[in-house]
């Protein structure tokens, strides 16, 4: 019952913002066969030259990166969709378990013979799942944009060189990484949601804490030295999609982002399952 109703509430909301998304997507894709074209990308080039290492690095211009190879630019273009879907993956947890008693449902549901911990797990299951097929959504949207560039033969050679593994090796990778940074961020919101009454200001909430990450990771990489450390730690940079495409993995990072998720998620049932709940 519990995973049925939250699956439905949200699953619209997913369609509204993969559209968004795609339509984003497709924009920032569309760039790909200018920049591709070799007078182009020498300009691109010799203009990045004159950004300091911090800069590039906000930018998301990471040493090593080739927007030439479609790998690194779906890369680079997830750098900045990803704090959409960050948002987004965020607001799913925020509003879960704090919008029953908003609407009033909290009654319908103490009605049936259902605990708590049975609430927190329906919800988990339902927003995880709608979480993932977003991501796949978003995937097979990349894929397609991507295949559609190179089928139309736009971009020079440089372009009519792109293979179909090396699309579908580039996409794999970086949805892996905003899969992992996205459940940590999913499972924060759980948190939030297990500790508030309302879920009114809830999405704006969750906006503002996301903006808030990405902001202090910039002022990390500027400052840098023991911030700069620390920043390294968070989810958007833990997962940041071209480590996953370079293979360059912050391994502690990852751990501890687990232990952030796994700390997040028992933290959520704990709080709720002592949560006085008023209908």
């Amino acid at each position: 019952m519990i995973f049925n109703m939250e699956f439905k509430s949200n699953f619209a909301k997913m369609i509204s913002w993969a559209i968004v998304l795609i339509i984003l997507l497709g924009l920032m894709l569309a760039f790909y066969p200018f920049l591709a074209e070799s007078q182009m990308n020498s300009l691109f080039n010799s203009v990045l030259e004159g950004f300091n290492e911090p800069a590039r690095n906000i930018l998301g211009l990471y040493d090593g990166i080739d927007i030439v190879n479609i790998g690194d630019y779906i890369a680079l273009v997830y750098h900045y969709l990803a704090v959409l879907i960050f948002i987004f993956a965020m607001q799913l947890g925020a509003n879960s378990l704090s919008k029953e008693q908003s609407s009033g449902n909290i009654e319908y549901i103490y009605s049936n013979p259902i605990s708590k911990s049975e609430i927190v797990t329906g919800k988990i299951a339902a927003n995880l799942l709608i979480y993932i097929l977003f991501l796949i959504i978003m995937a097979l949207a990349t894929v397609g944009l991507v295949l559609g560039i190179s089928s139309i033969g736009i971009g020079g050679s440089e372009s009519a060189q792109i293979t179909s593994f090396e699309i579908f090796e580039a996409v794999i990778k970086v949805f892996i990484g905003l899969l992992g940074s996205g459940l940590v961020f999913m499972s924060i919101g759980f948190f939030f949601s297990a500790m508030s009454k309302s879920s009114l200001h809830q999405d704006a909430i969750a906006a503002l804490f996301v903006f808030l990450i990405v902001l202090l990771t910039i002022v990390g990489k500027v400052i840098g030295d023991i911030f700069g450390m620390i920043i390294s730690y968070f989810p958007n940079e833990a997962f940041r999609p071209y480590s996953f495409v370079s293979a360059d993995l912050n391994i502690i990072g990852l751990i501890a982002n687990a232990i952030i998720f796994v700390l997040m998620i028992i933290l959520t049932y704990s709080i709720y399952s002592n949560k006085e709940l008023k209908y």
